[in-house]
């Protein structure tokens, strides 16, 4: 038996494959050391699946959907973690207080997003939760229809872009997609991310009016406008999704 080969072999890399279901990444890992499979919840939108090696991944698929309210349970949970007693958007401060009141309300006054719940509630439940993210999502909202369209047209006139129209989203797996008809749909989660990352976001989606896929003519187009994209789409990666 030749050693050096069956070392090799065992040492080769874990095969993965990634599944977008809903806005959710499922990511499926094959390890040499899983018995069995075994499901993980990683973020509000990340759910990790590893498995034997030699397992087909339509098995590890099926017994993902068999465990599919399980799974949305813990997602659920995941995402309340989120939502923290007081948050700053762009524009907007969202507040968080208690007071004599029966149910959570939610209010605005010029820039304050005013989520107010019963005294002696407490935050971190799910139903409280809940409310709270709708609060932190009103405001994303109406900040990103205030600021984004406005600057996309900004930045299209500047470059030389057509689009047909602009939609605000809360996708939790991309930032903003070009259609083939050239709508764009920008996710409202940019206003958490600064001027120049959303500058790049915004131009991104602008270069896929002219060229369709992420090959080298379109990132040599979003370079062109964008001298620093390599290092800005860097800094991109490591941001996360609030709402």
């Amino acid at each position: 038996m030749n050693f050096a080969k069956l070392f090799l072999k065992k040492a080769s890399p874990d095969k993965t494959k990634i599944a977008i279901v809903d806005d959710i990444e499922y990511k499926y890992t094959k390890k040499r050391c899983s018995k069995t499979i075994k499901i993980s919840i990683k973020g509000a939108n990340r759910v990790s699946v590893t498995m034997p090696y030699y397992c087909p991944y339509k098995v590890a698929q099926n017994f993902v959907e068999e465990k599919k309210e399980w799974i949305k349970s813990k997602l659920e949970i995941a995402e309340f973690d989120k939502i923290d007693e007081n948050y700053q958007t762009k524009t907007n401060n969202l507040i968080i207080s208690t007071g004599l009141i029966k149910k959570p309300v939610i209010k605005k006054t010029g820039r304050i997003i005013q989520f107010i719940y019963p005294i002696g509630e407490d935050f971190y439940s799910s139903e409280i939760q809940k409310m709270a993210a709708l609060a932190l999502k009103k405001a994303l909202y109406i900040e990103a229809s205030e600021y984004l369209p406005k600057r996309l047209e900004q930045l299209a006139v500047q470059y030389g872009f057509k689009y047909k129209k602009v939609s605000l989203k809360t996708a939790k797996t991309r930032w903003g997609s070009c259609s083939f008809i050239n709508n764009i749909n920008l996710n409202i989660n940019l206003m958490t991310l600064n001027d120049k990352i959303i500058d790049y976001v915004l131009i991104h989606e602008l270069c896929h009016t002219i060229e369709k896929n992420h090959g080298e003519r379109f990132w040599a187009l979003v370079e062109k406008c964008i001298v620093d994209a390599k290092e800005i789409r860097k800094e991109l990666k490591k941001k996360k999704f609030v709402v």
